[in-house]
């Protein structure tokens, strides 16, 4: 692993085990309107996407987008630490009050139990979940994913097409996570919500961006 000159990778991990630690796990009732994010890159600028959708009408509602230029290099397991900012930045362009954001990434399902689902939901204070296309960390026992440290459950297999490595953000249970994510595979190998970010977030990083604010982030 490269680490840039000047990046204190220890403050990073004391800062993952001390956001950990805030996790909360609680059921979540009468949802109705999910997120999915997603984020796309294209050499040094990050294009991310937000969309609502809705469950009982099954159609998306709402969408926000933010282009920005990358500021966090690229460190395995500390992923939420460059997408986290693109990822806020566009969520905070939607209006409907949502029950739960699904996050292309990792929740705690992590070496350090701070994936960027969890990091989200930890920093907003929302409910977050995880949905990943590959395993990070764990063993997988039948259909749940333990850490191989503690035999804690910290995740499980849901099949949308094929295998997704589901765990707990922020403010769900895993049960919850699971049920979620399952009703919401319809068409693809990705629960619809975040099948729709995706789509949206690549679309974007087709455009060429315009001009950058001070603050790294140009219209979309």
């Amino acid at each position: 692993m490269i680490v840039p000159r000047g990046f204190d990778i220890e403050l990073a991990r004391r800062v993952q085990r001390r956001l950990a630690e805030r996790v909360v796990q609680i059921p979540l009732r009468d949802v109705q309107y999910v997120v999915g994010v997603d984020v796309a890159y294209k050499g040094d600028v990050a294009f991310s996407a937000a969309v609502v959708y809705s469950v009982n009408e099954g159609r998306p509602l709402e969408y926000g987008c933010s282009i920005n230029k990358v500021v966090f290099p690229y460190v395995p397991t500390l992923l939420s630490f460059r997408e986290l900012m693109p990822i806020v930045r566009a969520l905070r362009k939607i209006k409907t009050k949502f029950d739960v954001v699904l996050v292309d990434g990792q929740g705690i399902a992590h070496p350090y139990k701070l994936g960027l689902a969890a990091h989200l939901g930890v920093a907003l204070g929302i409910a977050s979940i995880g949905v990943a296309k590959s395993k990070l960390y764990g063993e997988i026992r039948g259909n749940l994913i333990q850490d191989p440290r503690t035999g804690e459950v910290i995740g499980a297999l849901v099949i949308c097409r094929r295998p997704l490595y589901v765990s707990v953000g922020n403010m769900v249970t895993l049960d919850d996570a699971v049920n979620i994510v399952r009703s919401l595979c319809k068409t693809s190998s990705m629960p619809e919500p975040l099948l729709l970010a995706h789509n949206k977030a690549n679309e974007l990083k087709r455009r060429q961006p315009a001009e950058f604010d001070k603050w790294g982030e140009a219209p979309c």
